[in-house]
């Protein structure tokens, strides 16, 4: 008797969708996630969490971007806990636009990128950066 009442039960459960068979396999995470930092039409640049352009990702937005602001950055994006350390490539889109980007480390050393559009693999530099500038 226990065994029919557990029968039916089991198959009321999946019947409603409450319980899925043991063979019912999770959906596949996607594979990176993207985050956005910053508003406006002009893309500046996107960092990526693995060498060669891959995994996660972050894209920067901004207005428009120009040097020479006395050392001063126009668009600062410090990065959360979670992309504190994790960049290993970058590409540059604002470079056209007589941009630099910038990259600062925990000890606010600076490694600059002026007309270079893109970096497969930040060497030293790997998994160092906790900002990220625009100027």
């Amino acid at each position: 008797m226990k065994k029919r009442l557990i029968g039916v039960c089991a198959a009321a459960l999946l019947s409603l969708g409450v319980a899925a068979p043991a063979s019912a396999a999770p959906a596949p995470a996607p594979p990176y996630d993207i985050l956005t930092m910053g508003e406006g039409p002009v893309l500046l640049g996107v960092v990526y969490a693995d060498a060669n352009f891959s995994g996660s990702r972050i894209e920067f937005r901004g207005n428009s971007c120009s040097k020479d602001k006395d050392g001063v950055p126009e668009y600062q994006f410090p990065l959360n806990s979670d992309w504190r350390w994790q960049i290993s490539s970058l590409r540059f889109y604002a470079a056209s636009q007589n941009c630099e980007l910038w990259l600062r480390d925990r000890n606010g050393d600076k490694l600059s990128f002026g007309g270079i559009t893109s970096v497969k693999w930040l060497g030293d530099w790997n998994d160092q950066t906790v900002t990220v500038q625009f100027t």
